[in-house]
């Protein structure tokens, strides 16, 4: 067993889906995870993580999803040469863009083992709000569902009870990377509770139930919560996530677990939340003026 292969897992989750997991690079405790939905008419890949080498326990596919065009989602896509890919719109906009090329060349230099494999590949098939793929005995449905990011989607096997979450949940706490649909998103989550879903499988954390929806869906809601009393009273974000640690939210043994970049994400995420509050208020701010 070679390196590459070594830092997979690799979970035969549902009798028709498979995961694999691996750690980020210089990473032990922050996994990304993947999966294949294998039907009688297609295999589907379902991101394809940092390197090529990570997709081999998917040979075979004959189709390959995208939930976002974020680094470790989308980079071992080269693994399968003429598989179509398929995406959001804005996940071909952010992948052909100059800062996706940049952003990889800066990540090869500092870690030329890591990436030196890596392929920007974007999605040639796209859509803007669902789609859906026959996949023969199982049906994929792709939804578009802004949140940590504007392209971020989820995948859904109705016959399955499955949700692949991408990184609209995440366990612990999502990660709020920019502002401008988070109080949609927490709504979007609530619904997706109560849409008959058995299996919530987010690309970092370990699979669940719809709780997991619930509670990423109460997180964000805390946070507004809090950013509403914030603004009101003038204080800045730095204080309210002070006055709102993640002790308040999450129970001690999972504090106690709680990597690293989760803690210091939970001040950013204050930070996006008041600044698309900010952003709500402003056009009123100006039109009272």
């Amino acid at each position: 067993m070679d390196a590459s292969s070594s830092r997979l897992r690799v979970d035969s989750f549902l009798p028709r889906v498979t995961l694999v997991t691996r750690p980020l690079p210089g990473s032990y405790d922050f996994p990304v995870t993947a999966a294949m939905i294998s039907g009688t008419r297609h295999r589907v890949v379902v991101d394809t993580l940092i390197e090529p080498a990570d997709m081999a326990p998917f040979a075979g596919a004959t189709l390959v999803v995208y939930t976002h065009a974020d680094w470790d989602h989308c980079w071992g896509t080269a693994a399968f040469p003429g598989v179509p890919v398929i995406g959001h719109r804005i996940s071909r906009e952010r992948l052909t863009a100059p800062e996706a090329a940049e952003t990889l060349a800066q990540m090869r230099a500092e870690n030329p083992e890591a990436f030196a494999n890596s392929r920007i590949i974007p999605p040639g098939l796209t859509f803007p709000h669902r789609l859906s793929i026959d996949a023969g005995d199982l049906t994929v449905n792709l939804h578009h569902l802004p949140g940590h990011t504007a392209d971020s989607v989820v995948v859904h096997v109705p016959e399955l009870g499955l949700l692949l979450a991408g990184d609209a949940v995440e366990q612990p706490i999502p990660t709020l990377s920019e502002p401008g649909h988070i109080r949609q998103w927490a709504a979007a989550l609530r619904r997706w509770s109560r849409a008959g879903i058995t299996h919530v499988v987010p690309s970092h954390g370990r699979p669940g139930g719809p709780e997991l929806l619930t509670a990423n869906a109460a997180y964000i809601d805390r946070l507004v919560e809090a950013a509403e009393a914030g603004l009101a009273t003038g204080r800045s974000a730095e204080e309210i996530a002070a006055e709102l640690p993640l002790g308040a939210l999450l129970p001690q043994p999972v504090i106690e677990q709680l990597p690293g970049y989760y803690r210091e994400q939970h001040e950013q995420n204050v930070a996006q939340v008041m600044a698309e509050l900010q952003a709500e208020r402003a056009p009123g701010e100006k039109a009272g003026r």
